[in-house]
């Protein structure tokens, strides 16, 4: 969002439709300028949450997350040695740790490219509280004639559970992925960029049982061969932090508050936008009974399943629960401090209990305590705008900057082109054929007759009684005069046939969504580090 957009203002954001093309917002040449602002902004900020202020919170969330990601990204990769910069501004991303596609990555060569550029810390923050919903990706094969796309899975289907509680299932799947890749799509791709990855993710492996740490660890190894030098870390594990329980701490002892501003927020936002799901971009947070739905995610590690989070008070605590399992009492209300709840947060962590945030808060907290520039892809920065207004509203200043980086690379695969406008056009002129005949019919006496007709029809204004009857009467010589116009009607309508056959194929074969590791390194590698 801009600094001079107003919270609610909704900017249409879209990612690029042609191949090999780029979407950054604000331009990348404003990036210092914006990164000057958003300090200047935390450096203003004096609220109070829990007995600490917002400055100290910060500073020791940052420190912990330098830490945390120096100690996970090293446990698998060479880490630089860390210059004398501890104070130097942090770049952040994040992402869910999938097989995503290169519009997703492009973040990630944009984070290492701007960390470069502006002499900041880097780094990508692995979405792990997320649940994974499908173990596999889509893959397309057969051929250019008659393309189609197969799902091949790199682990056994389980049901939804985050990320950060998913291990593999099914080892031998997970082994034998990049080579039933490889199969799939050969007929377009020889050496797709999955056969290299997988090494990486099968020694990942053989050190976490994790999946998504796995698929991770891989694609950050991948990065590193490419040149970039950047962190990566865990949500799970920065949730493992005071700062980050404080944070909880301030919400829930304001709940009713935020709860209203988020509700308040959203529906202003809907409205805005004209949208009417009820689910979009976030569904609004529940009441039941004396119960307020807080928005964070519950689980225990013995109950993999993530559950919404509402909360009470009662007396001098405040209840939380999943509304099934789980249930616990807090030490807080408003007016105390917020160490009892961090220690007793703590203390529930070690039993196995997980409090997680969910999309809001995650880049709430990622970008008021974590950084000093967020960058989001399109759907991020959509639901994003809707947090600045709860930020401004719930905490009483301005939201700090965010950038949005997006991408569009299909995989190089020949095939033949038509758009939608050839489309268009064709039927655009069968619908000629009907309602304008006579532009298009042969030359024989009888079809030139009817034409003339129906021009001396039209060339004649009616008077108002009359015109229905004329109107009939055009109809009557557009259907006298369709014998005449069939032979073109069969040319036209089969050209239509093969360019919707053509728009099928090209959904399949030039879609933006397939994973990165599909493509071979010669094309993606020279279009991502080219920012």
């Amino acid at each position: 969002m801009t600094p001079s957009a107003s919270p609610l203002q909704y900017r249409r954001l879209r990612a690029p439709m042609d191949d090999g093309s780029t979407f950054f917002d604000p331009p990348l040449e404003n990036c210092a300028r914006i990164v000057g602002k958003n300090v200047t902004l935390a450096s203003r900020r004096d609220n109070l949450l829990g007995g600490h202020t917002i400055g100290q919170l910060s500073s020791d969330a940052r420190a912990h997350l330098l830490r945390s990601a120096r100690a996970y990204t090293s446990a698998y990769r060479d880490v630089a040695e860390a210059a004398d910069r501890a104070e130097s501004p942090i770049i952040l991303t994040g992402h869910q740790p999938e097989l995503c596609h290169p519009g997703v990555w492009i973040k990630n060569f944009l984070l290492d490219h701007l960390a470069r550029q502006q002499k900041t810390h880097a780094v990508h923050l692995l979405i792990d509280n997320d649940t994974i919903t499908a173990a596999s990706i889509r893959v397309p094969t057969g051929s250019v004639a008659l393309p189609r796309a197969e799902a091949v899975a790199f682990d056994r289907q389980l049901g939804e559970m985050p990320f950060e509680a998913r291990s593999i299932a099914d080892s031998d799947a997970f082994a034998s992925f990049a080579t039933r890749v490889s199969e799939t799509i050969k007929p377009f791709i020889d050496d797709p960029l999955v056969n290299s990855l997988w090494e990486d993710a099968i020694l990942a492996a053989e050190q976490t049982g994790n999946l998504g740490s796995c698929l991770a660890q891989a694609r950050h190894r991948m990065e590193e061969k490419w040149g970039l030098q950047t962190l990566q870390v865990p949500l799970s594990i920065v949730c493992d932090h005071a700062a980050f329980r404080c944070f909880t701490a301030h919400i829930l002892a304001e709940l009713p508050r935020f709860q209203q501003i988020y509700n308040t927020s959203l529906g202003a936002y809907r409205r805005e936008n004209r949208i009417r799901s009820q689910t979009h971009p976030v569904p609004a947070l529940a009441t039941e009974g004396e119960w307020f739905e807080a928005p964070f995610w519950l689980w225990h590690e013995t109950i993999l399943v993530r559950r919404r989070m509402f909360a009470r008070i009662v007396a001098n605590t405040m209840e939380i629960t999943d509304l099934h399992e789980i249930r616990h009492s807090l030490p807080l209300s408003r007016d105390t401090s917020a160490d009892k709840v961090v220690d007793e947060l703590e203390r529930l962590t070690t039993e196995g209990l997980r409090l997680r945030p969910r999309a809001l808060l995650t880049t709430m907290f990622a970008r008021l305590f974590l950084s000093d520039l967020f960058i989001h892809g399109i759907g991020g920065a959509k639901y994003d705008q809707l947090t600045d207004a709860i930020i401004e509203d719930f905490f009483g200043f301005e939201a700090p900057v965010f950038l949005t980086a997006t991408a569009t690379a299909k995989l190089p695969i020949d095939r033949p082109r038509v758009t939608l406008e050839e489309l268009r056009d064709t039927t655009r002129k069968l619908r000629e054929l009907d309602f304008n005949p006579q532009r298009h019919i042969d030359s024989s006496a009888e079809a030139q007759r009817l034409a003339a007709a129906k021009n001396d029809l039209i060339a004649n204004s009616p008077e108002a009684s009359q015109r229905k009857q004329r109107h009939l009467k055009i109809a009557q010589f557009n259907n006298a005069m369709q014998p005449f116009v069939a032979a073109q009607r069969k040319t036209w309508e089969s050209e239509r046939s093969s360019i919707l056959q053509l728009l099928r194929y090209e959904k399949v074969l030039a879609s933006r969504e397939y994973a990165f590791c599909l493509f071979p390194e010669r094309t993606l590698r020279s279009f991502l580090l080219d920012i």
